[in-house]
Protein backbone atom coordinates (compact mmCIF):
# COMPACT_ATOMS: atom_id res chain seq x y z
CA UNK A 1 0.00 0.00 0.00
CA UNK A 2 2.62 2.43 0.86
CA UNK A 3 4.67 1.87 -2.83
CA UNK A 4 1.22 2.03 -4.17
CA UNK A 5 0.41 5.46 -2.78
CA UNK A 6 4.36 6.65 -3.69
CA UNK A 7 3.87 5.40 -7.53
CA UNK A 8 0.23 7.49 -7.11
CA UNK A 9 1.85 10.83 -5.84
CA UNK A 10 4.65 10.44 -7.94
CA UNK A 11 2.42 10.46 -11.09
CA UNK A 12 -0.18 12.90 -9.10
CA UNK A 13 3.06 15.50 -8.93
CA UNK A 14 4.07 14.97 -12.77
CA UNK A 15 0.39 15.53 -13.86
CA UNK A 16 -0.45 18.98 -11.97
CA UNK A 17 3.35 20.66 -12.88
CA UNK A 18 2.55 19.83 -16.67
CA UNK A 19 -0.98 21.10 -16.07
CA UNK A 20 0.26 24.55 -14.51
CA UNK A 21 3.33 24.71 -17.39
CA UNK A 22 0.60 24.24 -20.02
CA UNK A 23 -1.14 26.93 -18.35
CA UNK A 24 -1.41 30.05 -20.06
CA UNK A 25 -1.29 32.28 -17.27
CA UNK A 26 1.91 30.22 -16.16
CA UNK A 27 3.77 30.72 -19.02
CA UNK A 28 3.28 34.59 -19.46
CA UNK A 29 5.09 34.60 -16.27
CA UNK A 30 7.83 32.71 -17.08
CA UNK A 31 7.98 34.82 -20.79
CA UNK A 32 7.92 37.63 -18.85
CA UNK A 33 11.15 37.11 -16.51
CA UNK A 34 13.22 34.55 -19.06
CA UNK A 35 11.77 35.56 -22.36
CA UNK A 36 12.63 33.28 -25.41
CA UNK A 37 14.38 31.44 -22.52
CA UNK A 38 11.21 30.55 -20.61
CA UNK A 39 10.28 27.20 -22.82
CA UNK A 40 13.94 26.11 -22.24
CA UNK A 41 13.71 26.31 -19.01
CA UNK A 42 10.13 25.00 -18.36
CA UNK A 43 10.98 21.62 -20.07
CA UNK A 44 14.16 21.70 -17.71
CA UNK A 45 11.46 21.82 -14.54
CA UNK A 46 9.98 18.38 -15.85
CA UNK A 47 13.07 17.00 -16.68
CA UNK A 48 14.70 17.64 -13.04
CA UNK A 49 11.33 15.71 -11.26
CA UNK A 50 11.08 13.36 -13.75
CA UNK A 51 14.84 12.01 -12.74
CA UNK A 52 14.34 12.31 -9.02
CA UNK A 53 11.80 10.20 -6.87
CA UNK A 54 12.53 12.07 -4.40
CA UNK A 55 11.23 15.27 -5.90
CA UNK A 56 8.24 13.22 -7.20
CA UNK A 57 6.91 13.02 -3.11
CA UNK A 58 7.40 16.53 -2.93
CA UNK A 59 4.12 18.98 -3.63
CA UNK A 60 3.84 20.45 -6.74
CA UNK A 61 3.10 23.69 -5.45
CA UNK A 62 6.62 23.93 -3.51
CA UNK A 63 8.55 22.32 -7.17
CA UNK A 64 7.11 25.22 -8.97
CA UNK A 65 7.79 27.67 -6.24
CA UNK A 66 11.70 26.80 -6.40
CA UNK A 67 11.92 26.84 -9.69
CA UNK A 68 10.40 30.36 -9.92
CA UNK A 69 12.76 31.57 -7.43
CA UNK A 70 15.56 30.07 -10.09
CA UNK A 71 14.05 31.51 -13.10
CA UNK A 72 13.99 35.66 -11.36
CA UNK A 73 17.83 35.17 -11.24
CA UNK A 74 18.36 33.26 -14.91
CA UNK A 75 20.34 30.31 -13.22
CA UNK A 76 19.89 26.90 -14.63
CA UNK A 77 18.23 24.31 -12.04
CA UNK A 78 20.44 21.04 -13.62
CA UNK A 79 22.02 20.43 -10.42
CA UNK A 80 25.26 18.42 -12.62
CA UNK A 81 25.91 22.21 -14.06
CA UNK A 82 26.65 23.91 -10.67
CA UNK A 83 24.64 27.22 -10.64
CA UNK A 84 21.44 26.58 -8.37
CA UNK A 85 19.53 22.86 -7.61
CA UNK A 86 15.55 21.98 -6.52
CA UNK A 87 16.29 19.90 -3.80
CA UNK A 88 14.05 17.71 -1.99
CA UNK A 89 13.60 18.32 1.49
CA UNK A 90 12.14 16.40 4.47
CA UNK A 91 10.16 19.97 6.38
CA UNK A 92 8.60 19.15 10.01
CA UNK A 93 4.81 20.31 10.00
CA UNK A 94 2.91 20.12 14.08
CA UNK A 95 -0.38 18.35 13.34
CA UNK A 96 -2.77 19.65 15.97
CA UNK A 97 -4.81 16.44 15.03
CA UNK A 98 -2.29 14.12 16.01
CA UNK A 99 -0.81 16.22 18.56
CA UNK A 100 2.36 15.53 16.54
CA UNK A 101 5.13 16.41 14.05
CA UNK A 102 4.68 15.11 10.94
CA UNK A 103 7.51 14.86 7.66
CA UNK A 104 6.48 16.66 4.81
CA UNK A 105 8.59 16.77 1.50
CA UNK A 106 9.01 19.80 0.27
CA UNK A 107 10.88 20.98 -2.89
CA UNK A 108 13.83 23.57 -1.60
CA UNK A 109 15.63 26.10 -3.97
CA UNK A 110 19.61 26.24 -3.55
CA UNK A 111 22.32 28.53 -5.17
CA UNK A 112 25.44 26.41 -5.97
CA UNK A 113 28.68 27.95 -5.64
CA UNK A 114 28.79 28.47 -9.26
CA UNK A 115 25.67 30.87 -9.21
CA UNK A 116 26.77 32.87 -6.73
CA UNK A 117 30.19 33.77 -8.76
CA UNK A 118 27.88 34.12 -11.82
CA UNK A 119 24.93 36.64 -9.85
CA UNK A 120 28.50 38.69 -8.72
CA UNK A 121 30.03 38.96 -12.61
CA UNK A 122 26.56 40.09 -13.96
CA UNK A 123 26.28 42.77 -10.75
CA UNK A 124 29.43 44.87 -12.95
CA UNK A 125 31.04 45.16 -9.43
CA UNK A 126 33.93 42.43 -9.78
CA UNK A 127 36.90 42.37 -11.61
CA UNK A 128 38.20 39.13 -10.69
CA UNK A 129 37.03 35.90 -8.71
CA UNK A 130 38.50 32.93 -7.55
CA UNK A 131 38.31 29.94 -5.41
CA UNK A 132 40.26 26.49 -4.61
CA UNK A 133 40.67 24.05 -2.46
CA UNK A 134 43.85 24.08 -0.34
CA UNK A 135 46.06 21.27 0.13
CA UNK A 136 48.64 20.78 3.74
CA UNK A 137 51.53 21.41 1.09
CA UNK A 138 50.03 24.58 -0.56
CA UNK A 139 49.74 26.46 3.05
CA UNK A 140 52.39 28.43 4.74
CA UNK A 141 50.79 29.77 7.36
CA UNK A 142 47.14 30.93 8.30
CA UNK A 143 46.43 33.40 10.86
CA UNK A 144 42.77 32.98 12.16
CA UNK A 145 42.67 36.71 14.03
CA UNK A 146 43.74 38.93 11.19
CA UNK A 147 42.53 36.79 8.22
CA UNK A 148 46.36 36.53 7.16
CA UNK A 149 47.42 33.82 4.84
CA UNK A 150 51.18 32.48 3.12
CA UNK A 151 51.25 30.26 0.17
CA UNK A 152 53.96 28.10 -0.61
CA UNK A 153 55.42 30.45 -3.77
CA UNK A 154 56.99 27.19 -5.76
CA UNK A 155 53.89 24.96 -6.28
CA UNK A 156 56.20 22.11 -8.29
CA UNK A 157 57.22 20.36 -4.67
CA UNK A 158 53.08 20.20 -3.84
CA UNK A 159 52.06 16.70 -4.35
CA UNK A 160 48.86 16.28 -2.43
CA UNK A 161 46.33 18.27 -5.02
CA UNK A 162 47.77 15.64 -8.12
CA UNK A 163 46.83 12.76 -5.39
CA UNK A 164 43.44 14.27 -4.37
CA UNK A 165 42.99 12.76 -1.31
CA UNK A 166 40.44 14.49 0.91
CA UNK A 167 42.60 13.88 4.17
CA UNK A 168 45.00 16.08 3.25
CA UNK A 169 42.50 19.11 2.36
CA UNK A 170 43.75 22.05 4.84
CA UNK A 171 40.41 24.72 3.78
CA UNK A 172 39.25 26.17 1.74
CA UNK A 173 39.83 29.87 -0.44
CA UNK A 174 37.66 32.55 -1.74
CA UNK A 175 39.18 36.12 -3.29
CA UNK A 176 38.16 38.77 -5.32
CA UNK A 177 39.19 41.88 -6.91
CA UNK A 178 36.52 45.09 -7.45
CA UNK A 179 37.02 47.15 -10.73
CA UNK A 180 38.14 49.59 -8.03
CA UNK A 181 40.94 47.94 -7.22
CA UNK A 182 39.79 46.49 -3.22
CA UNK A 183 40.55 43.26 -2.90
CA UNK A 184 39.50 40.83 -0.37
CA UNK A 185 40.23 37.04 0.31
CA UNK A 186 38.61 34.32 2.70
CA UNK A 187 40.02 31.23 4.20
CA UNK A 188 38.19 28.69 5.93
CA UNK A 189 39.95 25.67 7.67
CA UNK A 190 38.22 22.54 6.76
CA UNK A 191 37.28 22.58 10.47
CA UNK A 192 35.83 25.59 10.53
CA UNK A 193 33.51 24.58 7.21
CA UNK A 194 32.47 21.38 9.54
CA UNK A 195 31.64 23.53 12.12
CA UNK A 196 29.76 25.89 10.41
CA UNK A 197 27.83 22.98 8.74
CA UNK A 198 27.09 21.06 12.29
CA UNK A 199 25.50 24.46 13.63
CA UNK A 200 23.58 25.34 10.12
CA UNK A 201 22.57 21.98 8.92
CA UNK A 202 20.28 19.62 11.24
CA UNK A 203 20.78 16.87 8.61
CA UNK A 204 24.17 16.88 8.75
CA UNK A 205 24.08 16.90 12.32
CA UNK A 206 21.93 13.74 12.00
CA UNK A 207 24.14 11.70 9.43
CA UNK A 208 27.54 12.52 11.57
CA UNK A 209 25.51 10.93 14.99
CA UNK A 210 23.51 8.44 12.74
CA UNK A 211 26.12 7.20 10.20
CA UNK A 212 23.68 8.36 7.51
CA UNK A 213 24.38 9.59 4.15
CA UNK A 214 21.31 11.99 3.34
CA UNK A 215 22.38 15.25 3.35
CA UNK A 216 24.17 17.30 0.68
CA UNK A 217 27.28 17.98 3.32
CA UNK A 218 27.34 14.25 3.67
CA UNK A 219 27.24 12.94 -0.20
CA UNK A 220 29.38 16.40 -1.62
CA UNK A 221 31.22 18.40 0.88
CA UNK A 222 33.32 20.09 -1.21
CA UNK A 223 31.20 21.46 -3.39
CA UNK A 224 29.09 22.79 -0.05
CA UNK A 225 32.30 24.07 1.39
CA UNK A 226 33.19 26.25 -1.58
CA UNK A 227 29.56 27.63 -1.16
CA UNK A 228 29.97 28.65 2.54
CA UNK A 229 33.42 30.43 1.98
CA UNK A 230 32.57 32.01 -1.54
CA UNK A 231 28.60 33.51 0.08
CA UNK A 232 30.65 34.17 3.39
CA UNK A 233 33.09 36.39 1.53
CA UNK A 234 30.37 38.02 -0.65
CA UNK A 235 27.56 38.82 2.15
CA UNK A 236 30.82 40.19 4.40
CA UNK A 237 32.82 42.45 2.05
CA UNK A 238 31.64 42.19 -1.15
CA UNK A 239 29.51 44.78 -2.72
CA UNK A 240 25.85 43.24 -3.12
CA UNK A 241 23.98 44.24 -5.63
CA UNK A 242 20.05 43.96 -5.32
CA UNK A 243 19.83 40.13 -7.03
CA UNK A 244 22.65 39.53 -5.07
CA UNK A 245 21.29 40.77 -1.78
CA UNK A 246 17.80 38.49 -2.81
CA UNK A 247 20.17 35.39 -3.55
CA UNK A 248 21.21 35.61 0.08
CA UNK A 249 17.91 35.13 1.39
CA UNK A 250 16.15 33.44 -0.57
CA UNK A 251 18.92 30.48 -0.31
CA UNK A 252 17.69 27.27 0.84
CA UNK A 253 13.69 28.38 1.25
CA UNK A 254 10.75 26.11 1.28
CA UNK A 255 7.40 27.13 0.43
CA UNK A 256 4.12 25.88 1.66
CA UNK A 257 1.10 25.44 -0.09
CA UNK A 258 -0.13 28.61 0.85
CA UNK A 259 2.98 30.33 -0.39
CA UNK A 260 4.32 30.76 3.24
CA UNK A 261 8.81 30.67 3.02
CA UNK A 262 10.57 28.97 5.08
CA UNK A 263 14.43 28.36 5.63
CA UNK A 264 13.82 24.19 7.02
CA UNK A 265 16.75 22.59 7.80
CA UNK A 266 19.03 25.83 7.62
CA UNK A 267 18.92 29.15 9.67
CA UNK A 268 19.10 32.40 7.42
CA UNK A 269 21.53 34.29 7.41
CA UNK A 270 20.04 37.12 8.17
CA UNK A 271 17.75 37.30 11.41
CA UNK A 272 15.55 40.18 12.07
CA UNK A 273 15.41 41.47 15.49
CA UNK A 274 12.31 40.84 17.52
CA UNK A 275 11.07 43.55 19.25
CA UNK A 276 11.52 42.86 22.97
CA UNK A 277 8.49 45.19 24.24
CA UNK A 278 6.32 43.39 21.73
CA UNK A 279 3.17 41.58 23.56
CA UNK A 280 3.54 38.16 22.94
CA UNK A 281 0.69 35.59 21.30
CA UNK A 282 -1.27 33.70 23.61
CA UNK A 283 -0.05 30.31 23.57
CA UNK A 284 -3.12 28.06 22.26
CA UNK A 285 -1.58 24.90 23.19
CA UNK A 286 1.37 23.33 24.11
CA UNK A 287 2.99 21.43 21.30
CA UNK A 288 5.60 18.44 21.79
CA UNK A 289 9.38 18.96 20.93
CA UNK A 290 10.42 18.46 17.49
CA UNK A 291 12.67 15.43 17.28
CA UNK A 292 15.96 16.59 15.49
CA UNK A 293 17.23 15.24 11.88
CA UNK A 294 15.67 14.06 8.90
CA UNK A 295 13.43 10.97 9.18
CA UNK A 296 12.45 7.97 6.82
CA UNK A 297 8.85 8.38 4.63
CA UNK A 298 8.70 4.70 3.23
CA UNK A 299 12.52 4.40 3.72
CA UNK A 300 13.78 7.10 2.02
CA UNK A 301 15.56 10.01 3.88
CA UNK A 302 15.17 13.96 2.33
CA UNK A 303 18.30 15.83 1.72
CA UNK A 304 18.93 19.08 2.79
CA UNK A 305 20.80 21.65 1.27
Amino acid sequence: MAEQQKQQTGVTVMTQIKQSLADEGVKKKFNEVLGQKAPQFMASILNVVAGSQQLKQCSANSILSAACVAATYDLPIDSNLGFSAIVPYNSSKYNPQTRSWEKIPVAQFQIMYKGFIQLAIRSGYYKRMNYAVVYEDELKSYNPITGELAFVEDFSNCTMRAKGDEANVAGYYARFELVTGYTQELYMTKTAVENHARKYSQAYRYDLNNNKQSSKWSTDFEAMALKTVIKQLLSKWGILSVDMQRAIQDDQKTYDEEGKEDYGDNKPDVVEAVDAFAEAAPQVENIPEQQEGPQEVDGLLFEEA
